[in-house]
């Protein structure tokens, strides 16, 4: 380390260390300075002492870790002393020749760049009052000289610490002093009130919100919302707040207080409502340090709220005196008030109206010809779904009973402050004995009215709508769109080519016989789903169920294994339901088995039943939750649910379709992580098993080349508007030995009937012009030699249960919905020729 005697008169001293040159000038020269980096980890000291020897002494006793300068005169040194060039020690020699120690030190201290460098005086033994007058001055320290280079290197060492421990509090303090203006701007500009106690509840901090909510704008504004707190706090109900339940109080006995609501009686008497959150505020230690509260000024809310309150109060009082019904439905369609007139012309209890969206649920909605009022076009839907107004939409009731209820429903939109349409509400007056009236006119001109019926009936026709799409549609579309997407890729084998396209026909025809129980569906969980009840085999319904399944499985890594018993047997039961049952067990069998995993299903017979089990090698179901694992309620509130996988309304459904065909279902398991059973019996049909048997006959479109020998040589006409529908009826028909005549309409078909006198008639209903109910009113009001009793096959893609209740009030004998099952029609017309050949 090099030092310099900073003497204009002298030459540099330089401290001998190994490899450096003479002293003397050659030696400063070969003395290279640090480099930065060295130089910025060592303190910088200066040595001011005219002998220039002990200067020497002091220079190499702190040479080690320090960068030394020395000074021999007192005016260079000061000369060189700036805010700028200042070392982080002075060492001082008390006696100097012109000015001492005290004088320089003093000198120092007065001024701004120097007042806080650390300074250590060097003096000499029995020079005691020199000491005291040096320290006096403003020296941090001294050392005796002569003195060990320990004992100096110690003491500047110290002083070095305590310069830092310094410089560090100093910086933290300029730190806190800026967090303390930045908080206080913060407070000062905070929309909230902001109010701090200390541990004794004095108040500390009150900012220009709290005092504008209390009213008070004094110069000490805390000691006047005390005294305002003391005495002004109200509870909502208007009641003094006690000490207790103030929010600042009981932060302050350390309670967390959200939420709060009170009134405060300002200065001028006014009153405002507040709310707000209190918290304690604790030591570092966790002892009490006093509390805080932000507030909120409510009053306008308060205030809002109360007049909202007050005006649905005053609209309550007049819909409940108005005469017409009027009901309030929410966005999605929601009934959520009714009044008492609605409650009177209904006659259904309010509290039954609301929370439906039905007027009455258990009645058929029915239009002013009869046919139904579908969901969708009901006027309080079409306002939520359009947002126009409906008005005097004439809207029968058909009840239990046969009677019907006309009402004329006006439905307005109701819209949110951006437009959209938030709910509607409908009025309905009871017109019942008015239309009674008017029909009983209208009675007088039967000739005109009934052409004005049919034209109303065909206009009718085109504002009716399939029935809603319901889930259960999903589950065909998951193997249609599955194989759909595989066979896009073209990497499928010819064999499974074909296989896809036989799974994709089967699971579109499943959709078709899906559309007719839309309507029921929703009636499952009631107990009121009618089913379409016939033999069923359960080998061909659990492979179906497996086709749909078996996309998603095969993605996930899943091994299916079904083991399925031949000539189990067949069952008396609805086809459709029985796959939603299967299907329902499979893929939740998929879904809680992972990767690698196997889902085995096994049908096989055991008197009396068929006995359908569904296995799997997944996450198993806990042992208590067992009892509850088909039941709804407990499972959607349960948090076990979630936890064993979620099992949900599928089970739920399944339970309920089972006990429906006479069955019972049963879950298994030895515990978590040890698979799951579910176990399904089904009572076997004798007396269905029979009737196929004495059939013994296999259809086009069942997989079979047989024909209904009952065919052959039947006279068919067919009515249908669509080429592509008559031809296809045309070949099935030809194929199986009938004679075929096909038209377009319902003129031609009142021709070909005269002309021809066919066996059986097979016509379409939506048609142009005339449909097929005037069709059969047209031959059923013909005389039985003109060919009025010829039995009639309605087709129609109108398949819902009032639909074929419909066709056949019209006058057909039976009803086959479309996309048509080949199969089904067929062995219809069989029927009809076998009763026409009894007769």
């Amino acid at each position: 380390m090099d030092f310099v005697l900073a003497d204009a008169a002298r030459e540099p001293i330089t401290s001998p260390r190994r490899g450096a040159a003479p002293a003397g000038r050659g030696a400063r020269e070969a003395s290279a300075e640090p480099p930065p980096c060295e130089r910025a980890r060592r303190a910088v000291v200066w040595i001011l002492d005219d002998s220039p020897l002990e200067a020497e002494m002091a220079a190499r006793s702190l040479a080690a870790g320090h960068e030394v300068q020395v000074f021999t005169d007192a005016a260079v040194m000061l000369e060189r002393v700036t805010s700028s060039d200042l070392p982080d020690v002075l060492v001082l020699d008390q006696v100097m020749p012109g000015m001492s120690g005290t004088e320089i030190c003093g000198l120092l201290r007065s001024r701004p760049a120097t007042v806080g460098l650390p300074i250590l005086i060097l003096t000499v033994a029995g020079h005691e009052q020199d000491l005291v007058e040096g320290l006096t001055a403003g020296a941090d320290d001294y050392v005796v000289k002569p003195c060990p280079p320990a004992a100096l290197s110690a003491r500047v060492g110290a002083l070095l610490r305590s310069k830092r421990l310094r410089e560090r509090a100093e910086r933290a303090e300029r730190v806190a002093a800026v967090e303390r203006d930045l908080l206080r701007a913060l407070i000062d500009q905070s929309g909230d009130g902001i109010m701090a106690t200390d541990e004794r509840g004095v108040l500390r901090i009150c900012n220009g919100e709290a005092q504008r909510q209390h009213g008070v704008y004094a110069r000490d504004a805390s000691a006047a919302i005390e005294a305002l707190r003391a005495n002004g706090l109200l509870a909502l109900d208007g009641r003094p707040l006690r000490p207790d339940e103030d929010p600042l109080y009981r932060a302050i006995r350390g309670e967390k207080v959200e939420n709060a609501r009170w009134l405060v009686t300002r200065p001028d008497g006014s009153i405002r409502a507040l709310a707000g959150t209190a918290s304690p505020l604790r030591q570092a230690d966790g002892s009490p340090a006093g509390a805080v509260l932000i507030t909120r000024d409510e009053t306008d809310a308060l205030e809002a709220e109360r007049a909202l309150r007050d005006s649905e109060e005053r609209y309550r009082v007049i819909i409940s005196a108005l005469e017409e019904g009027i009901t309030l439905q929410d966005e999605r369609g929601v009934i959520r008030t009714a009044n008492a007139s609605a409650e009177r012309i209904l006659g259904r209890p309010v509290a039954q109206i609301v929370g439906s969206t039905m007027l009455d649920p258990a009645c058929r909605f029915v239009r002013e010809d009869g046919s139904p009022f579908p969901f969708e076009m009901f006027p309080a839907q079409v306002a939520l779904r359009t947002g126009a107004p409906q008005s005097a939409v004439l809207l029968g009731m058909e009840r239990q009973d046969g009677s019907v209820l006309w009402l004329s429903v006006n439905a307005q939109p109701l819209r949110r402050a951006d437009g959209a349409v938030a709910g509607v509400v409908s009025s309905f007056f009871d017109i019942t004995a008015r239309k009674r009236a008017e029909e009983e006119r209208q009675s007088l001109l039967a000739a005109a009215q009934a052409a004005r019926e049919e034209a109303e009936a065909a206009s009718h026709l085109k504002d009716e709508f399939l029935a809603t799409m319901s889930h259960e549609l999903r589950t065909p579309l998951t193997a249609v769109l599955g194989w759909v997407r595989m066979l896009r890729t073209g990497k499928l084998a010819e064999d499974r080519r074909d296989k896809a396209l036989e799974t994709v026909e089967r699971n579109a025809q499943a959709q078709a016989q899906l559309i007719d129980d839309l309507l029921d569906i929703s009636r499952i969980m009631a107990g009121k789903l009618r089913l379409e009840v016939q033999p069923v085999e359960l080998v061909a319904v659990l492979d179906a169920a497996l086709e749909v399944v078996r996309p998603a499985a095969d993605a996930k890594g899943v091994r299916l294994e079904p083991l399925l018993e031949p000539g189990v047997g067949p069952v008396a039961g609805d086809a459709g339901r029985l796959q939603q049952v299967v299907w329902n067990l499979l893929s939740n069998a998929v879904k809680f088995t992972s990767r690698g995993g196997l889902v085995r299903i096994r049908l096989e017979r055991s008197e009396p039943s068929a006995e359908i089990v569904v296995s799997d090698t997944g996450q198993g179901i806990d042992p208590a939750f067992l009892p509850y694992v088909f039941e709804q309620f407990r499972q959607a509130e349960s948090g076990t649910t979630r936890r064993h996988g979620g099992l949900g309304l599928g089970l739920t459904i399944v339970k309920s379709l089972v006990e429906m065909h006479g069955g019972t279902v049963q879950a298994l398991s030895d515990g978590e992580g040890r698979g799951a059973t579910f176990i399904v019996r089904l009572p076997l049909s004798a007396a269905a098993s029979h009737a196929r048997d004495r059939r013994g006959m296999s259809l086009p479109g069942a997989g079979g080349t047989d024909r209904p020998p009952e065919l052959a040589g039947l006279n068919v006409l067919v009515v249908d508007d669509e080429d592509d529908t008559r031809e296809l009826l045309v070949t099935m028909l030809e194929q199986c030995g009938s004679h075929v005549t096909a038209v377009a309409s319902t003129a031609e078909a009142l021709l070909a009937l005269k002309a021809l006198r066919p066996d059986v008639l097979v016509s379409d209903i939506a048609m142009p012009g005339e449909d097929g109910y005037a069709l059969i009113r047209k031959i059923r009001a013909l005389p039985s030699a003109g060919g009025g009793r010829t039995p009639a096959v309605a087709l129609t893609a109108y398949a819902r249960t009032e639909d074929r209740t419909r066709a056949l009030r019209a006058g057909f004998n039976t009803h086959v919905p479309k996309p048509i099952e080949p199969t089904e029609l067929l062995a219809v017309l069989a029927n009809i020729a076998a009763s026409r050949g009894e007769v």
